[in-house]
């Protein structure tokens, strides 16, 4: 545990050294078009980034795999740099996820390291929509907070994932972007993350925020959903209902004392509706939505599995 927490700041160290740069921000210059030069000069460094991103795929050994991470955050310290780059397109790299939101301020950046151990590593970077961008880089300390759902952290404290989809909403004046979320948690669970991002009056990015509206007395500043390694959890934001969805998780020996280890999608869903800037649960989704004649697993007996185990490839 001390090695692995030892490697952690070493990780956390080399990340900032390498992508520290945030200054105070300034006014939004956005380039429609990249020079001819820095064309040039972008496209060498995909090229570079291509090559390790199959190494941090396929990598055999933990150590290759770390090694082409780490030469992937060199390059991208320089390429996200490069005046124009903003609008360059790195789609050629399957292993990392780039989103942008529609309001076009930023772009944020995001992969992950598999450790042999089952566990994971996460990476990310965010840089700005400016003639010469900034960035700022995320360092994944999720492993260390106790309560994960009740904390407010900067990006070089950040709790790590992969994000697939960011939704950008208002709150009062204020802008705020929900991150939907993977984190191959460990060796027996997974989660999947509703995630708050948003940035400080000096522009810096700002992790989880208290606008969820739960059962609960507290507002989590963030929701985790923590389910069985090899079940299917779905996750997804609907614009037309300005709603995100996700199934509903149950025991799956019926001992809800067994924790996130036994928890499986049961056929129904809940859901995070937008109002009044608040992201408001909504634990009675429509039937109609639900798999079936009815809900399962509240007054007729199961007739379908509750989940089917994903295939080792």
């Amino acid at each position: 545990m001390l090695l692995n927490m030892k490697r952690d700041l070493n990780i956390a160290l080399i990340i900032v050294c390498l992508l520290f740069s945030v200054a105070s921000a300034q006014e939004s210059n956005p380039i429609e078009h990249i020079s001819k030069d820095n064309l040039a000069q972008l496209k060498i460094y995909n090229d570079s980034l291509k090559s390790y991103n199959v190494d941090l795929i396929n990598g055999s050994t933990e150590e290759l795999r770390s090694a082409a991470s780490y030469k992937m955050i060199k390059v991208f310290s320089k390429a996200l740099r490069v005046e124009g780059s903003f609008h360059y397109k790195f789609d050629s790299l399957n292993s990392i996820s780039i989103l942008t939101p529609s309001d076009n301020q930023f772009k944020i950046f995001s992969w992950q390291l598999a450790f042999d151990n089952g566990t994971y590593r996460y990476f990310g970077v965010i840089q700005s929509n400016e003639k010469n961008p900034q960035l700022q880089p995320l360092v994944d300390y999720g492993d260390f907070y106790e309560h994960p759902d009740s904390v407010i952290v900067d990006g070089d404290r950040w709790i790590g994932a992969i994000y697939f989809d960011i939704i950008p909403f208002k709150s009062g004046k204020s802008t705020y972007y929900a991150l939907l979320g993977w984190d191959g948690h460990n060796s027996i669970t997974n989660r999947k993350y509703i995630d708050i991002l948003w940035f400080d009056k000096d522009h810096k990015a700002k992790f989880g925020y208290p606008l969820f509206v739960t059962e609960g007395k507290k507002s989590p500043t963030r929701i985790i959903l923590e389910y069985k390694k090899d079940a299917v959890l779905s996750l997804s934001y609907s614009p037309k209902e300005n709603e995100i969805y996700y199934d509903h998780l149950t025991s799956l020996s019926g001992n809800e004392d067994k924790g996130a280890f036994d928890l499986v999608p049961d056929g129904t869903l809940e859901s995070f509706r937008l109002s009044k800037g608040k992201w408001k649960l909504n634990n009675m989704v429509n039937y109609e939505k639900r798999i079936g004649e009815g809900p399962p697993n509240v007054t007729k007996e199961q007739t379908i599995p509750l989940y089917q185990p994903l295939q080792k490839r």
